[in-house]
């Protein structure tokens, strides 16, 4: 029988997102208390099943009406948003685009604390129903300026949900892996929203004039159903006295696990000081360049691909339709095969990179497809290889999300810095929505030929930045392979390039 003891802290492997085992007196360092149990893997394993199958479907459920709430402007503005609040005037398109994501990046970081102290449960229930009710009410406007509005409020909202990362409910361990594919799941089935979109607009008697409506109003209401159901399925500690569907000999497997893995059973916790010292850290902004002071661009490559992303998700069903010509019905439709076929990538990319322990030469890749399918998209004639180009695009992108999060979360150790460097990267990510609404212009409709220029930029930039980092990453690990230097305070760590 293969066991484990919980007074052993597992060392973690930055390039495999595994743990091996560390001395005893590792854990108590942490503070962690030593204990003498013994956990058996199979039963582990079990247990973890057991928790994935209460928690992720409704997760992966809310997680992903989340996404389409936030990006469901694209299929409304081809359906009569435009025309029914005036949003073609001027900069307004870009200006309900662009401040989602301000309240997205101040209330990122204090919703990690207001997580902590609420609990995820009560947290995320109460946020769904709020921006399902938002997304209601976006359905109902009458101006563009109740519009914005709206969507500022949903951008706060939004990043207050923090709690929809898996790990982030403290009832399992971290496994990049497995949050890999939650996230690809959740952006799979996202990619068939304009589907379900299209479908929406047909309630409307004059779907083309007046569809825009119903995909606010049912996607809202269905937003807030899934809400409600949340809170009663969604648990927080293993402790918690809501928990009924693990025994008590379960509770104390999980809780002996995440006290050999994080030194307490509720994961580190976020402080203002945290925050703060991990902010001022410059691993969390850059790559690793050892005696140069910089350290991983990993939230640089994570906007560019957000910035991609954005994109492709607000402007693509325009470009379709006004641009390339295609019927509505053809325009929603058209948009999910792209979307789909980045999310299959994305996720045999993860595999590829956890085998082969690197991530830059696959970022490498993602910026060279990125910028060839940009260059399709703007630069060809034919509607046909114009749109072949947006699979080439959205596998760009999308890779570069997922391999900018991984190598993000590979270099930098402790939950409470995790968490707070996860935070970070997501701000970033609202940053690339940010620049994506204002290269995006809608003087440039209905090709956008500047703003796709501009998003190959900004890619051209992160294949730049690692070039230039992974040498130095390497170089760290050779020092502290010859014992010059200790990185991340643990002498057996070394950086994921």
């Amino acid at each position: 029988m293969s066991a484990i003891h919980v007074d052993q802290e597992p060392k973690f492997d930055a390039a495999h997102m595994e743990f091996e085992e560390k001395p005893a007196d590792y854990a108590q360092e942490l503070g962690a208390p030593q204990q003498d149990h013994v956990i058996d893997t199979q039963v582990e394993k079990r247990i973890k099943r057991k928790i994935d199958a209460r928690l992720l479907p409704i997760l992966g459920l809310m997680y992903t009406f989340s996404l389409i709430d936030r990006t469901n402007l694209g299929g409304a503005r081809i359906s009569g948003l435009d025309q029914a609040v005036d949003l073609d005037v001027g900069n307004r398109a870009s200006t309900i685009i662009l401040v989602f994501y301000v309240g997205y990046v101040i209330f990122e970081l204090p919703s990690n604390i207001v997580l902590k102290k609420l609990g995820a449960a009560n947290w995320l229930s109460f946020l769904g129903v709020a921006w399902g009710v938002i997304s209601l009410g976006v359905g109902f406007s009458k101006n563009w300026g109740t519009v914005a509005v709206l969507r500022v409020l949903l951008g706060v909202l939004e990043a207050a949900a923090v709690g929809f990362q898996p790990e982030q409910t403290s009832l399992t361990d971290f496994d990049f892996r497995r949050i890999a594919v939650f996230f690809m799941t959740a952006s799979f089935l996202s990619s068939f929203s304009n589907i379900l979109a299209y479908g929406l607009t047909q309630i409307a008697s004059n779907p083309e004039l007046d569809g825009w409506k119903w995909i606010f109003i049912v996607e809202g209401a269905i937003t807030i159903g899934l809400a409600i159901l949340a809170r009663f399925i969604i648990v927080d500690f293993p402790e918690s006295p809501r928990n009924k569907f693990l025994t008590p000999d379960e509770v104390r497997v999980v809780t002996n696990r995440l006290l050999a893995e994080r030194g307490t059973a509720e994961g580190g916790k976020v402080t203002w000081k945290v925050i703060k010292e991990t902010i001022l850290d410059w691993q969390v902004w850059t790559m690793y360049a050892d005696e140069w002071g910089l350290e991983r661009f990993s939230a640089c490559v994570y906007m560019s691909g957000s910035c991609g992303t954005y994109g492709f998700l607000f402007f693509l069903p325009l470009i379709l339709r006004k641009g390339l010509g295609y019927s509505q019905s053809l325009s929603f439709c058209l948009t999910a095969p792209p979307a789909a076929v980045a999310v299959i990538y994305a996720l045999t990319i993860s595999w590829a990179a956890d085998k082969y322990r690197v991530r830059g030469p696959f970022i490498l890749m993602h910026c060279v497809l990125g910028i060839v399918g940009l260059c399709m998209i703007g630069f060809l004639d034919p509607p046909t290889p114009r749109y072949i180009g947006s699979f080439l695009g959205e596998c760009g992108t999308n890779g570069l999300i997922v391999t900018g999060l991984a190598w993000g979360q590979n270099n930098v150790r402790g939950d409470a810095k995790r968490s707070v460097a996860t935070a970070i990267q997501v701000m970033m990510a609202a940053v690339g929505g940010i620049y994506s609404a204002l290269v995006f212009r809608q003087q440039d409709a209905p090709n956008y030929v500047p703003g796709l220029v501009a998003t190959g930029a900004l890619m051209l930039l992160a294949a730049v930045l690692t070039l230039i980092t992974c040498p130095l990453l390497i170089r760290a690990n050779r020092k502290a392979d010859r014992g010059e230097k200790v990185i991340e305070g643990a002498p057996d760590f070394r950086y994921t390039w």
